[in-house]
């Protein structure tokens, strides 16, 4: 039943997140790519918005009106069936889809073998986007709290609210949830195929190191994997900065508009997207707007649209929640009113921290991270490398050769148009990035406003190929570090879960009230015990009490310790509605569904991965390091500028 679930809602996705965008978007005059992705957007801006009047108004009757949205999606596949034939057919558009393809494939082979989520400091993020979308799904009271902490307007809603559509015709189940936003995360992709020829000077368009830096990425596979927003706003941060560099060099007034409604839209999907409407709207008020044509009304249609998809949800948390809710929840707020140091110092620390690993400036601050298992310890090291770091987040070697693209492109002095606003946009977006983080954070803070950023990295890293052997030589060592320590380490260990053979979370021993709250036991750390906690205390709540009512407590600190087991229990009614109680008192990921039998210590989808990842590597090796591909020009290290065109 399951898979029949999958694959019902992977076809739904398919159809509702692309046909009513391109139904009108098929007869712009833009590239395909273009359309492609814009028909992706617009699908999405037309989900969050029918779907909002459905929870608001719709009652008992929102599962039958999503059912008949997506019938009318297929309704107009079939009447774009031709438009999109041509779609699919144009060479841009088939390689991005076929390198999109086979990272569906690839990240599949991934959530297959996660059965727990964990890395580092990091806790919750995924229950609790689950439990927002169920909120929207079962009409949750407003006044829920998410992880018992958070009110509904402390994050946006537009994901959520997109994943709920689908969870109504499917199943409210968090193996449904996981396939939804795992399909929305991958989506970055496809803008990063749209802006490569804008970065390099390439005039052909090549995908596949585009794929083999995404697959073989930390940052990117974790972002893909992990139930968070992170990474669908990184697809409209991307295609916005198409939108608005193609619209700037071809004088298109509409492209321009349309890149300010994306970047509202994303603003719908996480606030990380700020900075970037920030900085970009800074630069058209100050560098374009005083140079447009019709200026008074283009800025009209600017100001309109945004409103058209902010309001909706701002109006409705200010008369639902009120405004210091509804602008003070978030956590970068709450974070900044409850430090109380100084601002530029923490600014100053924060972009020095997030600039300089840890490891190089302070590793004794990496003994929390020590545990009794000692991949469970390189793990973390990696994660923490990796994740929070602006330059290695690309790569241990990709990064430092994006710097090197980087300088090289910005340094030329017959610079264009297009090169003074990267000079102008990278700096100011990764220190106003840095800015609006909350508190400070000795690890880094590129992971929670920069994705965007490091994304860009690597499109200009892919749309220098070809480069010169050496260098692909050591870039693609480089990856395979990456993937060995950040992608395939860190599937293994989330792959790790109790078995009758062998015990990796110890259960609660209820004797006593400090017993709940610091008794959890795993080789593999504290967060990565509370995470899987997280995932399974109804039914630990359960068994507990029953063991404690056949034999009562005798001492105060075991009463204790029965009454927050009876609050466990109580707050599956109070935040989640009965949700545990309907789904066996645990929370299942498809790694769950698919644990079976190794072979060498490695299950089916670890060394299928394995050989995915020697094909990958195989491959590129094929068509970018030997032969002939080591004779290239050295003006190949591309320009920032778009050297004109595709």
């Amino acid at each position: 039943m399951l898979a029949v679930q999958i694959c019902l809602a992977l076809a739904l996705l398919a159809v509702s997140c692309f046909i009513p965008g391109f139904f009108f978007v098929r007869h712009l005059r833009w590239n395909p790519l273009e359309k492609l992705c814009g028909s992706i957007a617009l699908s999405l801006i037309f989900l969050y918005l029918i779907s909002f009047l459905i929870y608001s108004y719709a009652g008992s009757a929102q599962n039958t009106l999503f059912a008949c949205i997506s019938g009318l999606c297929v309704a107009l596949a079939l009447l774009v069936r031709r438009d999109l034939s041509r779609l699919v057919c144009s060479f841009g558009a088939r390689q991005a889809l076929t390198g999109f393809v086979f990272l569906l494939f690839w990240t599949a082979l991934l959530l297959a073998m996660i059965r727990n989520y964990s890395g580092g400091p990091s806790w919750g993020d995924w229950l609790e986007h689950f439990q927002r979308s169920l909120f929207f799904l079962h009409h949750f009271p407003h006044e829920t709290r998410f992880l018992d902490i958070y009110p509904l307007p402390a994050r946006p809603l537009l994901m959520n609210l997109v994943a709920a559509s689908f969870l109504a015709q499917t199943s409210d189940s968090f193996e449904i949830f996981q396939v939804v936003f795992w399909f929305l995360n991958l989506l970055v992709f496809l803008p990063c195929c749209l802006l490569m020829p804008a970065l390099g000077a390439a005039r052909k368009r090549q995908v596949l190191p585009m794929v083999v830096l995404f697959a073989l990425n930390p940052v990117v596979m974790q972002n893909v994997t992990y139930t968070w927003t992170k990474s669908l706003t990184a697809f409209f941060v991307v295609f916005a900065l198409c939108l608005y560099l193609a619209g700037l060099r071809k004088r298109d007034g509409f492209r321009i508009t349309s890149a300010f409604a994306v970047l509202a839209a994303g603003m719908l999907v996480h606030y990380s997207t700020g900075p970037y409407l920030a900085v970009l709207g800074l630069h058209y008020l100050v560098c374009v707007f005083p140079w447009r044509p019709h200026k008074m009304r283009e800025l009209a249609a600017i100001a309109a649209v945004s409103l058209v998809l902010l309001l909706p949800w701002f109006g409705w948390s200010l008369k639902t929640y009120g405004a210091r809710v509804t602008f003070a929840s978030n956590t970068s707020i709450t974070s900044s009113q409850q430090y109380t140091g100084s601002n530029w110092k923490k600014i100053r620390t924060n972009l020095y921290d997030t600039i300089i690993p840890v490891q190089v400036r302070k590793p004794r601050f990496l003994a929390r991270f020590n545990q009794p298992s000692l991949a469970a310890t390189i793990r973390d090291y990696a994660y923490t490398f990796y994740q929070p770091h602006l330059i290695f987040s690309m790569g241990v070697v990709g990064g430092p050769a994006v710097l090197a693209l980087l300088w090289i492109s910005l340094k030329r002095r017959n610079a264009q148009a297009e090169t003074w606003f990267w000079r102008m946009f990278i700096p100011i977006v990764v220190l106003l990035g840095v800015a609006v983080v909350g508190e400070p954070d000795y690890l880094g803070v590129a992971h929670l406003t920069l994705l965007p950023m490091e994304i860009i990295g690597l499109a200009l890293l892919a749309a220098s190929f070809p480069l010169r052997r050496m260098a692909a030589l050591a870039l693609l060592a480089g990856c395979i570090v990456d993937f060995s320590l950040g992608v395939f380490l860190q599937a293994r260990i989330e792959n790790l879960e109790n078995t009758p053979a062998r015990v990796v979370f110890s259960e609660m021993d209820a004797s006593g009230i400090d017993a709940i709250l610091q008794s959890g036991q795993s080789p593999l750390g504290k967060m990565a015990w509370a995470n899987w906690f997280s995932k399974h205390e109804y039914s630990l709540a359960q068994q507990e009490l029953r063991q404690m009512d056949s034999s009562p407590p005798e001492n105060v600190a075991a009463h204790h310790a029965a009454l927050l087991l009876r609050q466990v229990l109580d707050k599956n009614q109070r935040a989640w509605y009965g949700w545990y109680e309907r789904h066996g008192g645990s929370v299942q990921l498809l790694g769950d569904h698919l644990a079976g039998p190794q072979f060498l210590g490695l299950d089916v989808q670890s060394i299928l991965l394995l050989v995915a990842a020697g094909a990958l590597v195989a491959l590129f090796w094929k068509r970018n390091v030997s032969g002939a591909l080591s004779r290239v020009q050295p003006a190949r290290f591309a320009s920032l500028v778009g050297a004109g065109k595709p």
